[in-house]
Order: structure tokens, then C-alpha cells, then sequence
């Protein structure tokens, strides 16, 4: 086997495997991820290595070209670049031969794949365990809805509040005489910007409370950790559940974020 160059390192935590309910001691991996980058981000990256590039100029060209993808690919053409490869595709079963389309069914998608040059560098990657095991006994956080607006994307309003909904998710502590801890931390670099001391909800399948009104705009992680099992159980190590998702701040307007499916 040739020998690979290490250029990266994804630490991770272990989490229990529910797909296999019988098996009790199996775990997949949980990459930490950092910050979720932005063009602006890459831009500012590449301008500070390539000085003689103005990141405006990034930018745009880089918007310019995603810009043009969005419209090949949507033409019918499958588009390759050193990233992914990009190919217009139609899920779902067609019943018969007659070609006749179920609009619940079979609507037009977009199938991503990793390009040669992507698949190349992450052959590069070290994996290293955290030493962090997530043991969640069926316990997750589901969704988060942004009350003021409704909205359930990952998008928050400061001052506003938050409506939590999952399983076995009720903030106790290690006695079960007070709240465990529910705090938001910053995404980029895991630092604590508030600790919630006080919950309009603590129930076991949802909670609900106010953030703060000076929260600035970025990307942030929702950590509830508890002691929490069952109406009569604690658990006698502390669980913690962080919301998949990235919670993001954005007073300028709506989060432009693309969805893929």
C-alpha cells in the first residue's frame, strides 16, 4: 500500500448504533466539526495565502460559477468540478410503463458525489477518537422551533424563544433536585455564550426558553446535559445531547444557506 501523506485530522466521538437495538456495545462515529464556512470565509482564506487575489473578486467569481452549475445542471447536464460531480436525478417508483408521473413521488433531485480530486485529499485525513462516548439510550434532541418566526431550519431570533422537542431530553441533575445544564456554545470554537438557569418547559419530551436578547449573529450548538432517564431512573453517568443542527443568528436577513438532499 502506498504510503499517504497526513494533512488532517477529524477527531471524533463514538455514539451508540440504534439501527442494531439488539446489539448493546456497538458505536459509530461522530466527526467534531468546526466552524461551518462561508464564501466569505474561503474568500478571506484564499486572499490571505494568494495576496495578489482581492476577496471581493473571489467572491464573485465563485457566486458567477455556482451561479452557472445551479443552471447546467438544472438544463440536464451533469457537471464535474475538482470537488463534486453534480447529476440531475428522478427518485421514486414509476408504476408501469406509461411513464406516469406521481408528483408526491418522483420530483426532480440532484445527486452530489465526491470528485476524484475531493476523494484524493480526504485520503489524507488522520482519524483520532476524542475519547468522548455518547451513550444516548434512545435519548435526542429532534427539532428546535424558532416561536417568533416559526421557523424550524436552524435560524434563531435573539430574545426570542426556543421550543425543544425530542426524547429523554428533561435537564435534571446528578440528585434530581434542580436543572442539569442547557447552555448554547459557539460553533467555532465550543465556548459558552449563555447557560439557560430557567426553563418555561422541562418535561421529558420537550423544553422550552427565552435567549438572550444580545446574542450576535454567528453559528451556534445547543448542549443540554442531564442526569435524566425515566420518571423514576437517573442515569449514573451524565448525559450529554447536542442538536445536530447549527443554530444561526443572522439580523441581516434570512439564512441563504443551500439545503441538499
Amino acid at each position: 500500500m502506498a504510503d499517504i501523506k497526513t494533512n488532517y485530522v477529524w477527531s471524533f466521538d463514538l455514539v451508540e448504533n440504534v439501527m442494531t437495538k439488539d446489539v448493546k456495545e456497538d458505536y459509530v462515529a461522530s466527526v467534531r466539526t468546526k466552524k461551518s464556512m462561508t464564501i466569505d470565509d474561503i474568500a478571506n482564506s484564499i486572499a490571505a495565502e494568494r495576496t495578489e487575489y482581492r476577496i471581493d473578486t473571489i467572491k464573485n467569481i465563485s457566486n458567477l460559477i455556482d451561479e452557472k452549475i445551479r443552471q447546467l445542471v438544472c438544463d440536464g447536464n451533469t457537471v464535474v468540478t475538482g470537488t463534486a460531480q453534480y447529476a440531475p436525478s428522478i427518485p421514486g417508483v414509476f408504476t408501469g410503463d406509461s411513464g406516469l408521473i406521481d408528483p408526491n413521488v418522483n420530483k426532480c433531485a440532484i445527486n452530489i458525489t465526491p470528485a476524484q480530486l475531493m476523494r484524493a485529499e480526504v485520503a489524507k485525513v488522520e482519524l483520532k477518537f476524542s475519547g468522548t462516548v455518547r451513550r444516548m439510550g434512545g435519548a435526542r434532541i429532534s427539532l428546535v422551533l424558532d416561536v417568533a418566526t416559526g421557523k424550524t431550519d436552524g435560524t434563531i431570533t435573539p430574545g426570542g424563544m426556543l421550543d425543544v422537542t425530542g426524547t429523554k431530553i428533561r435537564s435534571v441533575s446528578a440528585d434530581d433536585t434542580g436543572l442539569g445544564t442547557v447552555k448554547l456554545v459557539k460553533a467555532a470554537d465550543q465556548s459558552v455564550v449563555a447557560r439557560f438557569t430557567q426553563l418555561g418547559i422541562n418535561d421529558p419530551s420537550r423544553l422550552m426558553f427565552t435567549l438572550p436578547s444580545n446574542l450576535a449573529d454567528g453559528e451556534y450548538q445547543l448542549v443540554v446535559e442531564t442526569w435524566f432517564s425515566s420518571a423514576s431512573t437517573l442515569l449514573k453517568e451524565m448525559r450529554t445531547l447536542v442538536y445536530p443542527l447549527p443554530l444561526v443568528v443572522n439580523s441581516a436577513g434570512d439564512d441563504d444557506r443551500p439545503v441538499i438532499e
